[in-house]
């Protein structure tokens, strides 16, 4: 089955040809098309607390002239015993992709109509957290999400999109896509209160030990 991407020229588009899943997060993976030729609908579970990695190949088209993103819905499901606190995607490309690359989507703008939403699981990071080790910043490139997504729960409604560049008249290209999930305890709203009030009464104690001693 073909899907019709995003144009590069008036008589140019992008098309993806086919999509794989590997990795030793992987449990299952499937997707279709939802009845446009720029809207694909995954269907991911992870069996572990370990990555996913799609792999995409692109071809050229005959295109329409219409410029639009690739529109991707993905039910990602927990199908571990732990619950994801986070959750990062990274684009890695191949040496075969356009100079232009793939790229996100309106990563950096959470009011616009093809950014990341990943709600009411996760909420996108902004490219101004730092993440932890071996995870870029959100950018065009990289996605973070953090929230919850507990043991046996499907995030339903995570979307995002994708620019695609033409590979032109015959060529091709892959890119690959990582899903990466990480696994904690995300504290119940008063449990965090309770915590920074700890810790607040923590250095008052300290301080009022330091003023006796001095």
């Amino acid at each position: 089955m073909i899907f019709g991407g995003s144009a590069a020229t008036a008589d140019a588009s992008s098309v993806i040809t086919g999509v794989t899943a590997s990795g030793p997060g992987l449990g299952s993976f499937s997707f279709s098309e939802l009845g446009s030729s720029a809207v694909l609908n995954f269907s991911t579970t992870f069996s572990s607390v370990n990555p996913i990695t799609l792999k995409f190949t692109v071809a050229h088209e005959d295109g329409t002239g219409v410029s639009v993103p690739y529109h991707i819905y993905d039910a990602i499901k927990n199908n571990t015993p732990e619950a994801f606190s986070s959750f990062h995607l990274h684009i890695n490309e191949s040496s075969s992709a356009p100079r232009d690359g793939v790229v996100f989507t309106s990563f950096n703008s959470a009011d616009d109509f093809f950014a990341p939403d990943f709600t009411p699981s996760f909420t996108l990071d902004s490219s101004s957290i730092n993440q932890p080790a071996l995870f870029e910043p959100t950018g065009p490139r990289d996605l973070n999400f953090t929230g919850e997504l507990k043991a046996g729960e499907t995030a339903i409604q995570s979307y995002y999109s994708l620019d695609l560049p033409d590979p032109g008249v015959g060529n091709t290209y892959t890119f690959s896509l990582t899903q990466t999930p990480v696994a904690g305890v995300v504290p119940e709203p008063e449990t965090y209160a309770m915590f920074l009030a700890g810790l607040g009464l923590m250095g008052f104690m300290a301080r009022r030990k330091q003023k006796q001693s001095a």
